[in-house]
């Protein structure tokens, strides 16, 4: 019952806390990313020779055996401590079976038993690690203590696991039964955390590759309702003005070769985004009255700020497509400011909204929300209003 309890009590404590350690689990994998980043921007060095993974622990085991020495061998510590070669082997013996133990139990024992449940098993194994462990120790003091002539039967016999000499007793037993036991639990507990932040890594990463890959599916659609749109308009406008829809097939090869180039990258110097945004309006305002009233009001701190491409793009399109209204005024303003790290895109235009077709999907809306929260979540706000006649837009972005 108390085991039900306590196991109820931690699994309760690790849910109310679960946020906190996601939060820092995060941050952790966001440092180590931002590390491997870093170390690959810098330039390489005269060493560019691949290493084995197993160097760096070699090379921290030998300052964990040769640091000890320094002290064992200065003259100061050695005249008030006994320094002899049972003394040394009593020091290092220790630690070596540590670290062996905790390697058998790390790289085997753990993953064969704990994770198969087969516990039983595991506590046998390292029952016969520690019987090991102890019988290794009799041997490195017999080879220190042994007389001449002293051979293996004698060994067996009157010095292994005897209290005779002095070099083994009870103690000798708890001690190392206690030392096998706490490399258990720590064997135990880091395959666990190792499990749990490994399993945690690679769900980020494929939540990482899921969200790319839909944000390049979504733009892979932005490229083709624009150029839908677009097609549409020159479609209308050869009827009416063929010279016109002549200047508008060269524009829109003009722009199509901007997008093709600039738009594959994840984000855009935000002077080049606005030059396509630009391009696209002089392509409508042809299809356009020449009394139609078209501003760009730019206000840029940083031109070399970086936006994903064409996020403001269904923004300037919608207000240019529903703002004609043949027997009145038609507008449309776009202004974008920048200041700092953040960007604020703001669109306003005559009201004149087209009926919608039945078969109409919203894709450039539909698209442009869905990229917003794919690219800045909790990092952007959007909203729109309708003041009289007016149909005003703003979308404030911030970036890290």
């Amino acid at each position: 019952m108390t085991v039900k309890k306590t196991k109820k009590a931690v699994t309760k404590f690790f849910e109310t806390k679960r946020e906190t350690f996601e939060g820092i689990q995060e941050a952790s994998f966001q440092r180590s990313e931002k590390l491997l980043v870093d170390m690959l921007k810098e330039k390489v060095g005269t060493i560019n020779y691949p290493f084995p993974p197993f160097v760096p622990i070699v090379l921290a085991w030998i300052f964990i055996i040769l640091f000890p020495l320094a002290f064992i061998l200065d003259p100061s510590f050695s005249s008030s401590f006994d320094v002899s070669t049972q003394r040394i082997i009593g020091f290092y013996l220790p630690l070596l079976a540590t670290a062996l133990i905790f390697f058998i139990n790390q790289k085997v024992l753990v993953r064969s038993c704990i994770f198969k449940k087969h516990y039983v098993r595991y506590f046998i194994y390292n029952c016969l690690l520690l019987i090991a462990l102890l019988l290794l120790r009799e041997v490195a003091f017999f080879l220190t203590d042994r007389s001449a002539g002293d051979g293996i039967v004698e060994f067996f016999t009157n010095y292994c696991f005897s209290a005779i000499k002095g070099h083994f007793g009870i103690r000798t037993v708890i001690t190392f039964t206690l030392m096998v036991s706490f490399v258990c639990i720590t064997s135990v507990l880091y395959n666990i955390v190792l499990r749990q932040t490994l399993k945690a890594f690679l769900q980020r990463e494929k939540k990482n590759m899921e969200l790319q890959y839909e944000l390049d599916f979504l733009k892979n659609q932005l490229s083709p309702h624009f150029l839908f749109n677009t097609l549409n308009n020159i479609s209308a406008l050869i009827a009416i003005d063929p010279k016109r829809a002549e200047e508008s097939m060269a524009k829109l090869s003009k722009l199509l070769r901007v997008m093709l180039y600039q738009t594959s990258d994840a984000t855009i110097p935000i002077t080049e985004d606005i030059d396509i945004l630009q391009k696209y309006a002089e392509l409508e305002k042809l299809r356009l009255d020449e009394k139609y009233d078209m501003k760009f009001n730019i206000d840029l701190e940083d031109e070399n700020f970086q936006i994903a491409p064409l996020i403001a793009m269904p923004l300037v399109e919608n207000a240019i497509k529903h703002s004609v209204n043949p027997n009145g005024e038609s507008f449309a303003h776009i202004s974008i400011v920048q200041k700092g790290n953040q960007v604020t895109i703001e669109t306003e235009n005559s009201n004149f909204p087209r009926k919608a077709k039945s078969n109409a999907g919203g894709l450039g809306l539909a698209t442009f929300k869905k990229r917003l929260e794919l690219l800045y979540p909790s990092h952007y706000k959007y909203e729109t209003r309708l003041d009289g006649n007016v149909y005003r837009s703003k979308l404030e972005i911030i970036t890290d």
